[in-house]
C-alpha cells in the first residue's frame, strides 16, 4: 500500500465519498472506514490518521473520534504533542476556509514558524512534511485527515481541487450523522437506484418539483458511481452533490433481501436567524461567514450558480451590507458596532463590523498594509481605498496580494475572518 514518496493522489474520490455517507456504526468506526478508503491515495510510507471535532478548530485531545492506520510508531508517540503544541497561528490559517488541504510546506511556506515547530517535534522520526486536510461544516463540526511523510509533499492544483471537494462531502456527511444521532433530522424519501419513489413524507409526496429533483439527483449519483465515470474523479464529483437542492443528503439504505435503496435525509445547516432570511439564505450566510466562495457554496449546498448568486445578493441587501467581506465577521461581538436591519414593520438593531486589525496578524504586516486591511474590513473597494490613499488601484491590488501571501489567504472575506478571529483570540488572552 505505501508508495514511499511524497506523491499524493486522488484516484479514489468516489470510494471515499461512499464511505463518508454510510450511516452505520459509531463515529470512530465511520472515520476508520473513511480513512481506509483514503489511505491508498495518501499513505507515503508513514501511515495516516484522522480525528473529528465538536468545534470549528481541530483539537485532538478533545476529539470525539481518533483513528490511525499504519502510523509510524515513532511518529505515533508524538502525534498528541504535534497537535497540542501547534502554534496558535495554525488556527488562524484554518478558520477562514471551509476546507484547507495540501502539503504542510506547500500550504504554510518553507519559513513558516508552524512548520519549523512541527519539524522540531518530529525530527527523531525522520518526518519532514505531510499531507493535511481540515474540513468544517457550517455547524462547527470538523474532520482532520493527515499523512506524515519523510519527503516533500506537493499537490497539483487538480489533485488539490479534488480533495477540497471530498473534504466538503466529509463535513456534510459528519453533520448528517450527528443530526441523526441527536434525532434532529428524518428521512424524507426512499428511492431505488432507478429513481422510482417508494416512500416519502407528506411535504415531499405533495411537491412535484421536490420529487423530480430527487429523482434527477439519484440518476446523477448512480452515474457518478458507474465504472465508466468513477475513474474520473472530477466528473464523478461534479455529479455527486454534497446536498440536493440545499436540503437533502442521499445515502445508501439496504433492506431485507439485500435490496439497495437511496434515502434522502434533511441535512441543511441549521441556523436560527431573526433577520427575515429564507432557509436557503440562512444556509448561504453560514458558509459566507466561514469564508466560502460561491463555487464552494454551490457544491456544499447542491445549489445552482444562479441560486447562490441570488442568495448572496439578498443576504447582503437584507443585512444592509454592501460587500460579502463584511459578513465574514458578523458573528464576532468583539469586532462589531451597530447595524440596523428591517424586521417586519420595525427596525432591529444588530451588530456591524469594526475592521481594525490587531494581534499577531497585525504584527506580520507593514504600517501601509495595516491601513489597507483596515479599509478592506470596512468593505471598501480597491478604487475607494486608492482614492483615499491617493495611489493607483493597481498599487492597492499589489499590497493586498502581499497581505494575502503573508496571512496564507486568498480573498477579502478570508482576510476579514482572519483578522477577526485573531482579534478574538488576543482579546480572550488579555487579562481583564
Amino acid at each position: 500500500m505505501p508508495r514511499g514518496s511524497g506523491d499524493i493522489r486522488a484516484l479514489r474520490a468516489i470510494e471515499i465519498v461512499e464511505a463518508a455517507y454510510r450511516l452505520d456504526g459509531t463515529e470512530a468506526e465511520w472515520l476508520d472506514a473513511v480513512l481506509a478508503s483514503a489511505r491508498p491515495d495518501l499513505d507515503t510510507g508513514c501511515g495516516v490518521y484522522a480525528f473529528t471535532g465538536d468545534e470549528s478548530l481541530p483539537n485532538l485531545e478533545a476529539s470525539p473520534a481518533f483513528v490511525q492506520q499504519g502510523l509510524d510508531a515513532a511518529f505515533s508517540e508524538r502525534v498528541l504533542d504535534v497537535n497540542r503544541q501547534a502554534p496558535r497561528d495554525v488556527y488562524d490559517l484554518l478558520r477562514p476556509r471551509p476546507v484547507t488541504c495540501g502539503g504542510l510546506e506547500q500550504t504554510l511556506g518553507a519559513d513558516s514558524p508552524i512548520l519549523k515547530s512541527f519539524r522540531a517535534l518530529v525530527k527523531p522520526t525522520g518526518v519532514t512534511d505531510g499531507f493535511s486536510l481540515f474540513a468544517r461544516d457550517a455547524e462547527s463540526g470538523s474532520v482532520s485527515v493527515s499523512a506524515p511523510s519523510r519527503s516533500f509533499v506537493t499537490l497539483a492544483p487538480r489533485v488539490r481541487g479534488i480533495w477540497r471537494r471530498v473534504g466538503l462531502h466529509m463535513a456534510s456527511a459528519l453533520r448528517l450523522r450527528r443530526k441523526l444521532a441527536a434525532h434532529a433530522t428524518e428521512r424524507d424519501a426512499l428511492l431505488d437506484p432507478s429513481g422510482k419513489l417508494h416512500d416519502a413524507t407528506t411535504p415531499v409526496a405533495g411537491d412535484r418539483l421536490a420529487r423530480a429533483t430527487l429523482v434527477r439527483a439519484v440518476a446523477a449519483m448512480e452515474q457518478a458511481r458507474s465504472e465508466a465515470v468513477r475513474s474520473s474523479p472530477e466528473r464523478a464529483l461534479a455529479l455527486w452533490q454534497g446536498l440536493v437542492a440545499g436540503e437533502w443528503s442521499l445515502v445508501d439504505q439496504w433492506e431485507t433481501g439485500g435490496r439497495r435503496y437511496l434515502a434522502a435525509y434533511r441535512n441543511r445547516p441549521e441556523v436560527r436567524d431573526p433577520r427575515a432570511l429564507t432557509p436557503t439564505e440562512c444556509a448561504t450566510l453560514r458558509y459566507l461567514a466561514i469564508g466560502a466562495t460561491n463555487k464552494e457554496i454551490e457544491f456544499a449546498l447542491g445549489l445552482s450558480a444562479g441560486t447562490v448568486t441570488s442568495a448572496v445578493t439578498k443576504v447582503l441587501k437584507k443585512l444592509r451590507v454592501k460587500r460579502r467581506v463584511e459578513l465574514a465577521v458578523l458573528s464576532d461581538p468583539s469586532r462589531m458596532d451597530r447595524l440596523d436591519v428591517e424586521l417586519a414593520d420595525r427596525e432591529l438593531g444588530i451588530l456591524a463590523v469594526d475592521g481594525r486589525p490587531r494581534g499577531a496578524n497585525a504584527s506580520a504586516l507593514s504600517a501601509v498594509e495595516l491601513e489597507v486591511v483596515s479599509y478592506v474590513t470596512r468593505g471598501w473597494s480597491n478604487d475607494r481605498i486608492a482614492s483615499e490613499r491617493q495611489v493607483s488601484p493597481r498599487t492597492i491590488a499589489n499590497q493586498l496580494r502581499a497581505v494575502y501571501a503573508k496571512l496564507g489567504i486568498t480573498n477579502r472575506s478570508q482576510l476579514a475572518r482572519a483578522v477577526s478571529d485573531r482579534a478574538r483570540a488576543t482579546d480572550q488572552s488579555t487579562p481583564r
